[in-house]
């Protein structure tokens, strides 16, 4: 066979396989089960708008439809190093704090619960700071006299002991408590606590009656 004719012959033989195969998609594609080809990308959900008048960093306080007991037995130590519980604070209103050193969100928090002591803080309500930091006071003490906030005590609980007993999940997580030592509101997060609807809120708790 001569070299055109081979040539010749290969060029009929592509032309058939090619319309063969055209013709075997063209019936794949038209069979009633054969799923929709499209090239466009998939569709990707639009992330949950958030309202502009809500703060993208603060959460709020959750305010429970009926108390929950507190951690009133939980141990922890005071700035002299004597244990001490949250019963020991019966009568008052507490915002009882839980931060650490290490805790960014912690540390930009505070200054607001400084101010908030220094508004409310008396006879019927205090301000309770209690460092997680598993060195206590060796660490919790400078750092709080380095930044200035001279309203709040110090308190320590470096065992983690809250975690379980007060089902912490986070840093800073702040639990409110009544006259009755009860978890009235939970705030896992940050909130601005010198805000005046946020000081608003505490002093109803203030003047119900213990």
């Amino acid at each position: 066979m001569s070299p055109t004719r081979s040539s010749r012959s290969l060029v009929i033989v592509a032309i058939v396989l090619a319309a063969v195969l055209i013709t075997v998609v063209t019936l794949l594609a038209s069979r009633p089960d054969a799923p929709p080809v499209s090239t466009a990308s998939p569709a990707v959900p639009a992330p949950p708008s958030i309202p502009a008048d809500v703060p993208k960093e603060t959460n709020a306080i959750t305010w429970h439809d009926q108390p929950l007991p507190g951690p009133l037995a939980t141990v922890f130590q005071d700035a002299a190093g004597a244990d001490t519980t949250l019963a020991a604070f019966a009568g008052k209103v507490l915002v009882v704090n839980f931060w650490a050193t290490w805790c960014a969100p912690c540390i930009k928090e505070m200054p607001t619960l400084d101010a908030l002591q220094a508004k409310l803080g008396g006879p019927q309500f205090q301000v309770l700071a209690i460092s997680q930091d598993r060195e206590g006071a060796k660490v919790a003490r400078p750092f709080i006299e380095k930044n200035g906030w001279t309203n709040i005590a110090l308190y320590v609980e470096p065992k983690a002991r809250f975690a379980q007993e007060a089902k912490l999940r986070g840093l800073p997580t702040t639990l409110v408590l009544d006259k009755a030592g009860r978890e009235v509101g939970r705030l896992e997060g940050t909130i601005d606590w010198a805000d005046a609807a946020v000081v608003e809120q505490l002093q109803r708790l203030i003047a119900q009656p213990g």
